[in-house]
C-alpha cells in the first residue's frame, strides 16, 4: 500500500522534541518529506540526524516562529518546491499566574502561540492553494478548562481554536483544509523533572486512566493531514483520555 503522505511536504514547527518531534517523525514514516522548525539549533538538527539515519528526508530549520516565519515557508520551498501540510506546534507558556505576570511576558505568548500562526498561515496558503493541502494547529484543552495553564497560554489556544476556524471557512474554496488537535495531559519531555506525585494525582482525572503519549497525537496528526479527512475542516480533535469530557 502506498503511504499516505509520499510525495508530500510537511512543515512541523516545534519539531525538535515532545509532541512536535513525535508528529515529525510519524509523518516521515508515512512518506513525507518534513521539515522540523524550532529554536534550538542543534536540538532540530538532532531529530533531523535520527530520522535521516531511518532513511527519511528531513530539513531541519532553525528559527523563531515569531520573527521568522516568512522566511521558513520561503526556505522551505526553496529546498523542496512545494508544500502540502503546515502544522502550528510550536508554543510557550508563562508559567506564572495573572498577579505575578508582565505585560511583556503576556506578548511573548501570544507572539509565539498566536502570531506566528499567522504569518506562517498567511505565508503558506499561496503554496497549499496549488497543492490543495491542510493546516493543523495544535491547542490544548487548557483552551476550554480554565485550571489548566496561564492566563496566557490558554488565551492563545482559544484563539488559535477561533483562527482555525475562520480559515477553514475562507480557504474552502481553494480546497485548503484547516483542523485543530487539543491535547490533554500528555507525558513529554517536559514533565522528565516534574515529581512522581503529580502524574499519581492526575490520573485519577483521565478516564482512560493513563497518561497521553506524543504518539498519540501523533497517531491523530496524521489521520487529519491525510486524504482520509478531505472531508473535515473546521474540527478540533480532543485527545485526552476523556478528560475534558468530565
Amino acid at each position: 500500500m502506498k503511504p499516505r503522505f509520499a510525495g508530500k511536504v510537511v512543515i512541523v514547527t516545534g519539531g525538535g522534541t515532545g509532541i512536535g518531534a513525535a508528529i515529525a517523525a510519524h509523518l516521515a514514516a508515512e512518506g513525507a518529506q518534513i521539515a522540523i522548525v524550532g529554536r534550538r539549533g542543534h536540538i532540530v538538527q538532532r531529530h533531523a540526524d535520527q530520522l535521516r539515519e531511518l532513511g527519511f528526508t528531513v530539513l531541519p530549520v532553525r528559527a523563531d516562529v515569531s520573527v521568522d516565519a516568512e522566511n521558513i515557508v520561503r526556505q522551505v520551498m526553496q529546498h523542496f518546491g512545494r508544500l502540502d501540510v503546515l502544522i502550528n506546534n510550536a508554543a510557550v507558556s508563562a508559567g506564572v499566574d495573572l498577579d505575578e505576570m508582565v505585560l511583556a511576558q503576556w506578548r511573548q505568548v501570544l507572539s509565539i502561540n498566536l502570531d506566528a500562526a499567522f504569518v506562517l498561515a498567511k505565508s503558506a496558503i499561496p503554496h497549499l492553494a496549488i497543492t490543495r493541502g491542510n493546516l493543523l494547529h495544535i491547542s490544548s484543552i487548557g483552551a476550554m478548562v480554565g485550571e489548566f495553564d496561564d492566563i496566557a497560554y490558554a488565551t492563545s489556544k482559544a484563539a488559535l481554536e477561533s483562527f482555525s476556524r475562520r480559515l477553514a471557512i475562507e480557504l474552502a474554496p481553494y480546497g485548503i483544509r484547516s483542523n485543530v488537535i487539543r491535547p490533554g495531559l500528555i507525558h513529554t519531555e517536559a514533565f522528565d523533572a516534574m515529581p512522581a506525585d503529580f502524574f499519581e494525582t492526575q490520573l485519577p482525572l483521565i478516564p482512560l486512566g493513563r497518561l497521553g503519549t506524543p504518539q498519540d497525537v501523533a497517531r491523530a496528526a496524521a489521520f487529519l493531514c491525510s486524504d482520509d479527512a478531505t472531508f473535515i475542516t473546521g474540527a478540533v480533535l480532543t485527545v485526552d483520555g476523556g478528560e475534558s469530557a468530565k
